[in-house]
């Protein structure tokens, strides 16, 4: 059987493992850092083109993936709103309280807001654990896509990619 981003829509271990987006796990920054699954060579910048530090470099070749400077990533999540294939998250480690918090691009309707608690899930949509909401960055004319920032406990840092809309409306109307 067939795995991967081209068969299921879901990257494997190896193809995260070759994103020259993708930090090392011990390289998340104090105020986050951008972790970026575009696995695909595609003619996109925005990501590049719209950091303030100059941490995503995609290269003369415009169809090149986009590499990450981890040491200049301050975690603002300019990229996460930028992108338009929706590959980039903002991870960040609160290790005073063993929790962890994920910004992800959101593009459903109605947005949840903060204090909700909404179904954290897995690439693959399956859920992993609830999450709390932080804030939500609405879409506006300086931001292409909403943006939710969710906190939940740090053991799964590396599991959690969205939240379940439906469990979400479900739970709210």
């Amino acid at each position: 059987m067939h795995d991967g981003i081209l068969y299921t829509g879901v990257p494997n271990r190896q193809e995260l493992k070759n994103a020259p987006g993708i930090p090392a796990a011990d390289s998340i920054g104090a105020g986050g850092t951008a972790f970026i699954e575009c696995l695909q060579t595609i003619a996109c910048n925005p990501c590049e083109a719209n950091c303030p530090t100059g941490a995503i470099s995609i290269g003369a070749q415009i169809s090149n993936r986009p590499v990450l400077d981890a040491k200049k990533c301050v975690g603002c999540g300019t990229c996460v709103s930028k992108c338009p294939g929706l590959a980039i998250t903002v991870i960040a480690r609160k290790r005073d309280d063993a929790t962890t918090v994920l910004s992800l691009p959101y593009e459903y309707f109605p947005l949840p807001s903060a204090g909700d608690t909404v179904a954290a899930v897995d690439r693959e949509g399956r859920f992993v654990c609830d999450a709390n909401v932080l804030n939500v960055k609405p879409m506006s004319a300086h931001q292409s896509t909403s943006v939710v920032k969710i906190e939940f406990p740090e053991e799964y840092t590396f599991k959690v990619k969205s939240i379940n809309t439906f469990h979400w409306r479900s739970n709210n109307g």
